[in-house]
Parts: C-alpha cells; sequence; structure tokens
C-alpha cells in the first residue's frame, strides 16, 4: 500500500511525462508538416530521436486525428507513412464558407487583439 506522502510526487512524476510527451508531439507535428509523407524511421532520423520515441508520438497524434497513417509494406517489412491531415478537415462546409467571406480574417485578428490587452 502507498502512503499518501508518496501520492503526490507519483501524480507529479506522470504530470511531467505527459507534458513532454505533448512537447515531443507537437514538435513531431511541425517535422511532419514540413516532410509529408516520410516513414516513421526518416523521421526519427530527421529529428534524431529513437524509433520507439517517434512511432509513439506517431500513434499520439493519430489517436488525436492530427495526421494520417498509412501502413504500407516495402521490402518485407511494414512502413508507416505519415501525413499532417488537412486544415481544412477540421471545420464544418459552413465554417469554411464564413472564411472566404471578404474581411472575415481581419475581424478575427480584431477578437484576437482585445483579448490579449
Amino acid at each position: 500500500m502507498q502512503s499518501k506522502a508518496r501520492r503526490p510526487a507519483i501524480e507529479r512524476a506522470r504530470d511531467a511525462r505527459l507534458e513532454r510527451g505533448g512537447d515531443t508531439d507537437y514538435e513531431l507535428y511541425e517535422l511532419i508538416s514540413e516532410h509529408s509523407g516520410q516513414g516513421a524511421y526518416e523521421l526519427s532520423k530527421l529529428n534524431g530521436w529513437t524509433a520507439g520515441r517517434t512511432h509513439s508520438s506517431i500513434l499520439r497524434l493519430e489517436k488525436k486525428g492530427l495526421v494520417s497513417v498509412e501502413r504500407i509494406v516495402q521490402g518485407g517489412r511494414t512502413k508507416l507513412v505519415v501525413r499532417p491531415r488537412p486544415w481544412q478537415e477540421f471545420f464544418t462546409p459552413e465554417e469554411l464558407e464564413e472564411m472566404r467571406q471578404p474581411g472575415y480574417f481581419e475581424e478575427v485578428e480584431k477578437m484576437v487583439k482585445r483579448t490579449e490587452g
């Protein structure tokens, strides 16, 4: 049975791992956006990460719906080909039409500036 004094330390460690994982995922997502269609192995080499760290991050990004992963067989081995999902997929047709209207992004910029200070 764990003591109550140890519980917060365990929770802090878990939170730190989750935060690092989120940072890792964001960093890899940017790399995927720049190198769409690369395999997991190529992405790990580009980023200087282990294949395991890269693979885990890819799976989290896929689960969140941020990337699409195609599993292909090449040379008798399975290869993960990773692409970012197009940003348009995150909006309804009505929202996309609204964004096409003149002045839409200027209005958004004004709202952001009002909230910043």
